[in-house]
């Protein structure tokens, strides 16, 4: 499953992770580059993604850093120059960024700022960066999206269940779009990885899984290059679960 010669923006992909372990976006950006991609390490701390590039780097990968506020149109269509510009086209975008602004349970109670920021980075945003990228993917004959879902759109935990699930459905949307320019769009549906949570949810939640621990963010990284190379040339549409046997249980 070799990514020679793609080049990849990875969005979110400067944040620091918990409990020693890396961010999802660190680890996918780490990992394509591991695989042979140029990648571009987009996130809101330019510092962040600096450092990430910077590691990549030093391991022999080739990457570069922009600071993306995936919510701003000029920081998309920036980031896509950016790969253009130093790697000559982009054929994968990870749309890795999300967020759930500490509030995971919540929907009623939720402001209307926080419901519309909320959608905003994760549903809505992965859609325009689609957009943006088209034109450049359609001029290296066709490219991959991974949008990153969640397994919590498949259970009733507010806004962020919410937006997670309307990103599943959006996923198929932008294959159907964007099947003529023969542009591959997946998602990845993880399950508790990071353990941002109260102590009592990731109990419960560990209960539900048939894999009894917490999961890593490398325990993804087969999903994502499976569906980044050409391994995964007959799919297009559907989301991976990748979640430790959780989400088969019932709630």
């Amino acid at each position: 499953m070799t990514l020679d010669g793609k080049v990849a923006i990875v969005t979110g992909a400067g944040g620091a992770g918990v409990a020693g372990m890396a961010g999802l976006g660190v680890t996918y950006a780490h990992a394509l580059a591991a695989h042979g991609a140029c990648v571009v390490v987009a996130d809101l701390d330019h510092g962040g993604a600096a450092a990430v590039a910077d590691a990549i780097q030093a391991t022999g990968g080739r990457a570069i850093a922009v600071r993306c506020d995936v919510t701003a149109q000029a920081d998309r269509a920036q980031a896509v120059t950016a790969a253009v510009e130093a790697f000559g086209g982009l054929d994968i975008l990870v749309n890795n960024a999300g967020l759930a602004r500490g509030k995971w349970n919540e929907s009623l109670t939720l402001s209307q700022h926080d419901w519309m920021h909320i959608m905003g980075v994760n549903t809505v945003a992965p859609v325009l960066f689609a957009a943006a990228a088209r034109e450049s993917m359609r001029t290296r004959g066709g490219g991959v999206i991974i949008n990153q879902a969640s397994c919590g759109a498949l259970m009733d935990a507010g806004a962020y269940s919410v937006s997670k699930a309307a990103l599943i459905t959006a996923t198929r949307v932008m294959a159907a779009d964007l099947a003529d320019d023969n542009i591959r769009v997946n998602a990845i549906a993880p399950g508790m990885m990071t353990a941002k949570l109260p102590p009592e949810q990731v109990a419960r939640l560990l209960a539900r899984q048939t894999v009894r621990r917490m999961g890593r963010p490398a325990d993804l990284v087969g999903a994502l290059i499976c569906l980044c190379s050409d391994a995964s040339s007959f799919m297009n549409g559907q989301t991976l679960i990748v979640d430790g046997g959780m989400a088969r249980v019932p709630s």
